[in-house]
C-alpha cells in the first residue's frame, strides 16, 4: 500500500485533472478540485486506525466526511466528527489510490475529472481515472 507516514501533510492530486482536493474558501466546509498552490486548505493528514482505515483531517483540524448517506453524488465535506476511509492502491496508475467509505463501492470523485477550479468533489461508484488520486507530501 502507498506509504502514508503519520504526522505528515499530503495533497491529494487527482490523476485525471491534475487538480488538488481543496477545502473551499467559499464556505470552509465543502471540497472542490483546485490547482495545487501548497496552502493549508490543500493539506490533509492521515490518521491510521486500528481497523486499517484512516481518518483524514484537514489542516484546519476538521475531518473529511460524507454528509448524509453514502451513494452516488453524496457530498464530501469536512466536519467535527471523525469518519473512516479505506485507502486502496490502484495498480492501473503508478502510485494511484482510491479513497472510499469502508465496505462501499463509491469512491472520492472529482466530478467528471473536470480541471476547472471549483469543480465539486463527491462520491461516485465506478473505476474511472477521476476517482484516482496521488499523494504528494507538502510543506507545513
Amino acid at each position: 500500500m502507498t506509504c502514508i507516514q503519520p504526522g505528515r501533510i499530503y495533497a491529494l492530486i487527482n490523476v485525471k485533472s491534475g487538480t488538488c482536493l481543496d477545502l473551499s474558501g467559499d464556505d470552509n466546509r465543502s471540497t472542490i478540485g483546485y490547482p495545487f498552490h501548497n496552502s493549508p486548505n490543500q493539506g490533509w493528514m492521515f490518521e491510521r486506525q486500528g481497523n486499517g482505515n484512516f481518518w483524514i483531517k484537514s489542516a484546519s483540524g476538521l475531518y473529511l466526511r460524507v454528509e448524509g448517506g453514502v451513494g452516488n453524488g453524496a457530498k464530501v465535506e469536512v466536519g467535527l466528527m471523525q469518519y473512516d476511509w479505506k485507502i486502496q492502491d490502484d495498480s492501473s496508475v503508478h502510485q494511484g489510490i482510491r479513497v472510499s467509505p469502508p465496505g462501499k463501492w463509491e469512491n472520492l470523485d472529482l466530478h467528471y475529472g473536470n480541471s476547472t477550479p471549483g469543480t465539486r468533489v463527491h462520491l461516485w461508484c465506478g473505476s474511472a481515472s477521476n476517482q484516482l488520486w496521488r499523494l504528494q507530501e507538502i510543506d507545513k
